[in-house]
């Protein structure tokens, strides 16, 4: 989603219009420094026609002198004393504006369905929420504040130089558009480089952040395919670094190109302003003051085209963060759901067609599910099995047909409602960086230490959380790193105890376990099972002897069978 430069102004002074009061008094700030930074050479020029030149006695003249000093004194005081009120407020606006860019960023993320993130990149996702709006915050803080007065110095600056010399501040100000074509013709490839760089860099951050996962690095250094990984690393930090090398190249003869201008500008000015010296009624001091106005407003010209540059990274930083706000959710919720409650546990599945892009896993399927009743979920690799029970929590949503659970379509339930009433042991035992008991209360924040630790012990958990370093305040390290296998499946089979579902999926809990794990969450399981609605993805239902009927899915059909009992054809 590429935007004009105007369009991503006025995305800039939207992300602004909430601060506008504040913003007022700081640019109010900002005019007045404009005044007091120009005043030096207007003072400067006073000095030499009426103090150095002077026909009044020189001690008149010294004390015309100590007068200018105050004055002098005065405009440095006032200037820090601006500067201090302006710069803190101006960061202040930064850091909230970037504070509620960041929030909206991460509140849309937790609305898109999971087959984004199946899809996405985190290194990248990281990349938009931090680095992005960073640039932008930094622009806000930094650039823009610049920005604004040296625009503000160039126009009161130019107004002085008109009151001087109307025919000298038209010949020193001939070259001005000559600057705004150099602004133009560097405009397209620096905003080209800059989102180039932006992109290298997220691919450079998304595979370090890949490749020190903790299951990551254990997969690399088990194939010594170390070296390789290196080589993915430096291919996308050299492509990061040309892409900067050439952004860098653009944006320097865009200084250079102006800089020439400058000093061409300055030619004029010495050689118009000498004639006029010479031959007409112009002061030297009229003409020092004239020079000092050039001085000043010349390099806030050359740094307002720089900064205008600059523009254009921030507006591709604005570019990436809109492009993830326009994604829109998969799985969107309705304007009229309910926080409906789920109390028996029955689901039904009327004609439910789904299926990922052209592939169809699941056609026109029929079935019902009691309440308390376990279905082991079996097929083939593929077939689309962990598909299926992922339409009950609404993680994906189906092409065609209706899912109710206890009578209520779920699409009229809140997905918070919803999501909050299932339990999930997930094949993959995701722990977070934290400790034991948080790992454990995090699917009811609320539980008591007492109520966790119940978990723990239903879960045939707390045998080994007992004799870690810390108990239950040991932390675990990322991604559970510090715990095996087995001690990871009985600490989510305790998080799904605590939350105490009505309907409980489990996605292959007894895969990867030794002998001795498998009988000790096998335990847990059962504590788990009891009372609710199962279903419970597996290759080997023989390890689950807890079933009341084996559900196989197979070329987009469900065949519903008894434990014992025979076939029904039900899709």
């Amino acid at each position: 989603m590429k935007r004009s430069q105007s369009n991503s102004l006025l995305r800039m002074l939207s992300l602004l219009k909430p601060h506008a009061r504040v913003l007022g008094a700081v640019l109010f700030c900002f005019v007045l420094l404009a005044f007091l930074e120009l005043a030096m050479p207007q003072v400067i020029g006073y000095v030499v026609d009426h103090v150095f030149k002077g026909d009044s006695p020189p001690g008149q003249r010294m004390v015309l002198l100590a007068k200018v000093l105050v004055v002098v004194l005065a405009i440095y005081v006032s200037r820090n004393g601006l500067y201090y009120l302006s710069r803190p407020r101006m960061t202040a606006i930064g850091e909230n504006v970037a504070f509620q860019v960041r929030q909206k960023l991460v509140r849309h993320l937790h609305t898109l369905s999971v087959d984004f993130y199946q899809r996405s990149n985190p290194g990248k996702i990281s990349s938009r929420v931090m680095r992005d709006v960073q640039g932008l915050k930094l622009f806000i803080q930094e650039e823009l504040s610049k920005l604004t007065i040296n625009l503000l110095m160039l126009v009161v600056g130019a107004g002085m130089m008109f009151r001087l010399n109307w025919l000298l501040a038209l010949v020193t100000l001939a070259v001005m558009p000559l600057h705004v074509l150099v602004y133009y013709f560097f405009r397209k490839p620096i905003a080209v480089y800059a989102r180039e760089v932006s992109e290298r860099m997220a691919d450079v951050s998304g595979n370090l952040v890949t490749q020190f996962d903790a299951s990551s690095v254990a997969t690399v250094k088990a194939a010594a395919t170390q070296l390789l990984e290196q080589e993915k690393i430096n291919d996308s930090m050299q492509k990061s670094m040309k892409a900067q090398i050439k952004h860098s190249k653009y944006y320097a003869l865009q200084k250079i190109a102006a800089d020439m201008l400058i000093g061409v500008g300055g030619i004029i000015v010495l050689s118009v302003g000498g004639f006029l010296v010479l031959y007409r009624d112009l002061t030297a001091g009229q003409f020092i003051a004239f020079y000092g106005l050039v001085g000043l407003v010349y390099p806030r010209l050359l740094n307002v085209v720089t900064q205008a540059g600059k523009f254009t990274k921030v507006a591709t930083c604005l570019d990436r963060v809109d492009e993830i706000m326009a994604i829109k959710p998969g799985v969107q919720e309705k304007p009229d759901a309910i926080p409906a409650e789920i109390s028996r546990g029955k689901i039904e599945f009327r004609n439910v067609t789904f299926g990922y892009h052209d592939e169809r896993l699941l056609s026109s399927v029929s079935f019902t599910i009691e309440p308390n009743e376990h279905v082991l979920v079996t097929g083939p690799s593929g077939a689309g099995k962990s598909s299926c029970v992922n339409l009950i929590p609404r993680f994906h949503e189906p092409q065609e047909g209706r899912i109710l659970i206890d009578g209520i379509d779920i699409e009229d339930f809140t997905l918070a409602s919803l999501r909050r009433q299932i339990g999930f042991v997930f094949q993959d035992c995701f722990l977070f960086n934290d400790t034991v008991i948080a790992n454990i209360r995090y699917a009811w924040p609320q539980a008591s230490t007492e109520q966790v630790m119940e978990a723990a012990r239903r879960a045939y958990a707390e045998e080994f959380i007992l004799h870690l370093p810390d108990g239950y305040m040991t932390q675990v390290g990322s991604g559970g790193i510090q715990l095996s296998a087995g001690q990871k499946r009985r600490l989510m089979v305790a998080r799904a105890i605590l939350k105490n579902p009505k309907i409980l999926i489990m996605d292959e809990p007894l895969v990867s376990l030794d002998p001795e794990a498998r009988k000790q969450v096998t335990e847990g399981l059962h504590e788990l099972i009891h009372d609710r609605t199962v279903l419970t993805i597996t290759h080997y239902p023989e390890e689950l002897p807890y079933a009341d009927k084996q559900m196989q899915i197979s070329h987009g059909k469900v065949t519903m069978q008894d434990i014992p009992g025979r076939a029904v054809r039900l899709g």
